[in-house]
């Protein structure tokens, strides 16, 4: 987002833009949700949902006009599907396309009831997956997985990579285009391995 920011507006400094931006969750998000905003010092609203503690478009709607008109930023917005405290899963027909329009990544944490998805009967609850930039669900929680074990997918694998993308010279070697590139064991991956292990 800041390097889209600063190829828009060159005067834009690094610190300006992260002033500006703006995340979403609802209110019935997990904790830790919430918290990465706090660690990444990042604006996160907490948005309000229905009786049925689901977040709907119009909501989501709502708060990107009211910041986009006070200067602000938005990029990001989590949805859940099958919340911690309920188990309330927000509209990702009305969000994602809300999302897309208003180029905001949408992450859908369904950590917790995500692995129901492996039963046809409930696969409709995953209407609206398409319009996701990201998808995450713990295989440990339903699945009969060691713990802990988390699943995630990307739309874009070459936008996750090149927002951590480092490429110092003594990690360079002739192969670096294969395919694993700074993926080594010395990179600090090997916890991604124990969770690859893990499903297997």
């Amino acid at each position: 987002m800041i390097t889209q920011m600063q190829a828009k507006c060159p005067d834009l400094g690094e610190h300006m833009i992260m002033s500006k931006l703006v995340a979403y969750t609802s209110e019935e998000a997990h904790s830790s949700v919430e918290r990465a905003g706090m660690i990444a010092s990042i604006k996160m609203r907490k948005l309000p949902t229905d009786e049925k503690f689901c977040l709907r478009g119009e909501t989501l709607r709502q708060a990107v006009e009211e910041d986009k008109a006070l200067g602000l930023i938005p990029f990001y917005f989590c949805a859940t599907l099958g919340t911690t405290s309920s188990c309330a899963f927000d509209n990702i027909m009305e969000l994602g396309p809300i999302c897309n329009s208003e180029n905001i990544w949408m992450h859908i944490d369904a950590a917790y009831a995500g692995s129901a998805f492996i039963c046809p009967e409930f696969r409709p609850l995953l209407n609206g997956v398409e319009f996701s930039d990201s998808f995450n669900f713990n295989p440990h929680k339903w699945l009969l997985v060691n713990f802990d074990c988390s699943a995630l997918w990307v739309k874009s694998r070459s936008e996750l990579i090149g927002a951590f993308k480092m490429d110092p010279l003594y990690l360079r070697h002739d192969h670096q285009n294969s395919g694993t590139g700074d993926e080594c064991h010395e990179c600090g991956r090997d916890r991604i391995r124990d969770d690859e292990h893990n499903v297997w």
